[in-house]
């Protein structure tokens, strides 16, 4: 039994361990251990850490088929970067795609994915904006965790049934990304795409994984660009 061990210490406890997940499945894991010792602090307390373990690393395995538990790293265990994605898909080299693990108790023909986080306020949703235009389609927005919780596999169960799925580029809009299900994740100037450069993505681009119904549109999430997209996506371009 190969197993794959995330370090804390090294990597987020963020979106990002999905990267790492379907890469660590494709070198051959068939477990997940979270190692939490000697943690990266500097965007989370020790009790927001605690959170984002408890409710994106641990259930998150789950979505590449994969049995997780908390544990210590041993010199037996494969480690990778999260990063390491890019070029092993620009390698030729391919990976299984996370997929929901049950399905919504009420379909949602949109999804509006909404970001509101102290980390990086300035890459926040539009959220009048997006508000608005999510009851113009009769989209069913997804609010930040902080601001109402859900199940990482009761939002992924929402994702997988939705005809699209809308938001800026944020954690839950980057793990859609390595599914099958369809997306359009905007990314305004300043520094949400600044960040989407840094990681790899040419500016206009999108990242060499994602499939033909998944796109990212390199403008500001006001109403006028949302009602644009929306536009041009009902008509078939």
């Amino acid at each position: 039994m190969a197993v794959a061990c995330f370090q804390l210490k090294h990597q987020s406890a963020s979106f990002e361990f999905f990267l790492w997940l379907v890469l660590v499945k494709a070198m051959g894991a068939t477990k997940v251990v979270i190692d939490p010792s000697s943690p990266k602090l500097k965007w989370y307390s020790q009790k927001g850490l605690n959170r984002r373990i408890d409710n994106i690393l641990l259930p998150g395995a789950a979505l590449a088929g994969l049995y997780c538990k908390i544990g210590t790293y041993s010199p037996n265990m494969m480690i990778a970067r999260a990063p390491d994605l890019l070029a092993w898909v620009r390698a030729g080299k391919t990976f299984e795609r996370l997929k929901a693990t049950k399905k919504p108790e009420d379909v949602a023909r949109y999804t509006v994915t909404l970001r509101r986080n102290e980390m990086a306020p300035a890459r926040n949703s539009n959220e009048e904006a997006w508000r608005t235009f999510a009851r113009q389609i009769g989209a069913y927005v997804i609010e930040d965790y902080v601001d109402q919780p859900i199940h990482l596999h009761d939002r992924m169960a929402l994702y997988s049934e939705a005809e699209m799925n809308f938001g800026v580029s944020n954690g839950p809009l980057a793990m859609i990304g390595l599914t099958d299900y369809p997306m359009i994740m905007f990314v305004p100037k300043g520094s949400a795409a600044s960040a989407t450069v840094k990681s790899g993505v040419p500016w206009g681009g999108k990242y060499p994984w994602m499939l033909s119904n998944q796109n990212m549109i390199w403008e500001q999430d006001n109403l006028e660009n949302l009602r644009a997209c929306y536009k041009y996506m009902a008509v078939g371009r």
